[in-house]
């Protein structure tokens, strides 16, 4: 089925992200590749309707002047790149690939000197890449130090994709990413709030995939945006 479902996929640069062409944003082809990948658009918008995150920009209605609101995300997102670079040193550490759900922005992490380096608005994943789905709130708020990636993960504002060891050592290394005394807020002590985590529909004419998941995640090569 997996075979079926890359096979079936677009080619490599066929989506434009949504900051280039807010048309061309199709949720429902990322959610068919990665299948659950909305949840994390249905939780990010229940934190934002609670104010636990900000909006996204991409999302905000005014107009972008001279492109402020992509060069916002683009800092956070290279921000977030010297973040897994500091806890994780090292020039052999896998690849890691990053989609924005709400423009479908892909950032590629890819190795270089010191580890992991961001290379933001690629076309998708490269095979065998771990895949994270989240949102550029959550990216700014762990850019900042306001939370972390285990905590992200763990309430439903990201998603990680690939095999059952490539999530193992990605959590092992990286969960305790945008830990300070600023992001006890999200955790110590406190619940997740049960809105946090909906399980929203995709919208009408599109379908989930009935693919089979490992650990309630897809194992997937590659997705465009």
């Amino acid at each position: 089925m997996a075979a079926v479902l890359l096979a079936a996929a677009p080619a490599p640069g066929a989506f434009a992200c949504g900051y280039e062409d807010p048309q061309s944003v199709s949720r429902g082809l990322l959610n068919w590749i990665y299948p659950d990948s909305l949840h994390v658009y249905g939780a990010i918008s229940s934190a934002v309707a609670a104010r636990r995150l900000s909006p996204a920009n991409f999302d905000q209605a005014r107009i972008d002047l001279f492109g402020r609101r992509y060069n916002a995300t683009k800092m956070a997102l290279e921000q977030f790149g010297e973040m897994l670079r500091d806890a994780a040193p090292s020039r052999s550490q896998p690849p890691v690939s990053l989609v924005l759900v709400e423009p479908v922005l892909w950032t590629r992490f890819e190795r270089g000197d010191g580890g992991l380096h961001a290379r933001v608005h690629v076309s998708g994943a490269e095979p065998g890449d771990l895949v994270l789905v989240s949102g550029e709130s959550v990216i700014s708020e762990i850019a900042n130090r306001r939370l972390t990636v285990g905590q992200a993960t763990k309430i439903g504002l990201m998603r990680i994709y690939g095999s059952e060891e490539q999530k193992a050592q990605f959590i092992d290394t990286y969960q305790g990413v945008g830990s300070t005394p600023l992001a006890v807020g999200w955790s110590r002590g406190k619940e997740p709030h049960p809105a946090l985590t909906p399980s929203p529909q995709p919208p009408p004419g599109l379908q989930h995939s009935s693919a089979a998941e490992t650990g309630g995640e897809l194992v997937r090569d590659s997705a465009h945006h």
